[in-house]
């Protein structure tokens, strides 16, 4: 990437790492990624949650002053290990922990609620999946091939109700890096600069049941605090790259950013809204249902979401994509939430 724009790593100011210890099988992960990153003998900090998180660390390194280029990188190699195990760390130790509670019956309890508070059926969550796995057909990065087709979602291994293996993401190896810099010195660099217009983030309370679990108040807060800094309202959004932890949470996602009312998403995406020609393009790249190097997801969202507006995703583009929103999320029940606006 580098390369691209002619930059030794000597003239990157500083890096962004996102990693998670318990996702690499070691303590302080960073230690052995660092210099393949560029950080050698350079300014490094590493963020836990989402690649998006690390993503905006680096906006705030150049906003401050303290850099003028900024390298982000967020990676998983989730085959080290058992994500089921890994997930479960998550959890509380003493109450949630022990019952066996991961991320995959987390989400099931959660699809649940929703599903249950709005009458949304599994044929109504198939129609997410369905498109998900066509838009991956068209993404050559994709590492995860499902027939698109109604049967095949339906009849597919449930794994914790309502939740089947074809309802969620599954894990994946993978890195994504991506180069940020202030305006004047990317004008330098290219002469087709992606900017970002506006970000937010924002975390719910821990514990599940604190929460009434068919909403994600800590995304609308994120979306908010997004689209005041970037003052652009949901109407102004092409294309949307979510990590929607299941096609259930990607209705969720579609209400708290604010492009339906609650409970509503379903009447979107039986009307092609979010489908690849549809008004609000939903995962061109098929999302995290085809590639999901977890930590890394949020990162490679942004990047696709770059890809989008300087007209650059190939098979998967959006026509006419000029302004697009990223989203990344950790942390159990969809905890904590990051959004990203950008624009060519």
């Amino acid at each position: 990437m580098l390369q691209e724009f002619e930059l030794s790593r000597g003239e990157v100011d500083s890096i962004v790492m996102a990693a998670q210890d318990v996702v690499d099988g070691r303590s302080l992960a960073d230690q052995l990624s660092v210099s393949a990153a560029g950080g050698y003998r350079k300014k490094a900090v590493r963020v836990c949650n989402d690649g998006a998180y690390g993503l905006v660390v680096g906006c705030l390194e150049i906003l401050s002053g303290q850099s003028d280029i900024v390298l982000v990188t967020a990676w998983s190699k989730c085959s080290e290990g058992n994500m089921n195990i890994v997930t479960n760390l998550q959890f509380d130790p003493f109450y949630l922990r022990p019952v066996g509670f991961n991320e995959i019956n987390s989400l099931a309890l959660q699809a649940a609620r929703y599903a249950e508070k709005y009458g949304v059926t599994d044929y109504d969550a198939a129609r997410i999946s369905i498109r998900n796995f066509s838009n991956g057909q068209l993404n050559p990065h994709a590492q995860r091939k499902i027939e698109p087709n109604e049967e095949t979602i339906l009849k597919a291994k449930v794994l914790s109700s309502p939740l089947k293996e074809s309802d969620v993401c599954t894990y994946t190896d993978g890195a994504c890096s991506i180069l940020l810099a202030s305006d004047q010195t990317a004008s330098k660099l290219t002469d087709q600069v992606v900017r970002i217009y506006g970000f937010g983030w924002s975390t719910d309370s821990y514990y599940p049941g604190d929460r009434d679990l068919s909403e994600i108040p800590s995304l609308q807060r994120a979306a908010s605090q997004a689209y005041k800094a970037s003052g652009l309202a949901p109407a102004k959004i092409d294309v949307i790259e979510n990590c929607g932890r299941s096609n259930y949470h990607e209705m969720m996602l579609l209400e708290e950013l604010g492009f339906c009312e609650k409970g509503r998403a379903n009447d979107l995406i039986s009307k092609g809204t979010t489908s690849l020609d549809g008004r609000l393009p939903t995962n061109p790249s098929g999302g995290i249902m085809v590639s999901n190097p977890y930590v890394a997801s949020g990162l490679v969202r942004t990047a696709e979401i770059a890809l989008q507006v300087s007209g650059s995703a190939e098979e998967r583009q959006v026509n006419g994509a000029k302004i697009g929103l990223a989203h990344g999320t950790s942390g159990p029940f969809m905890q904590s939430n990051c959004v990203v606006i950008m624009g060519a």
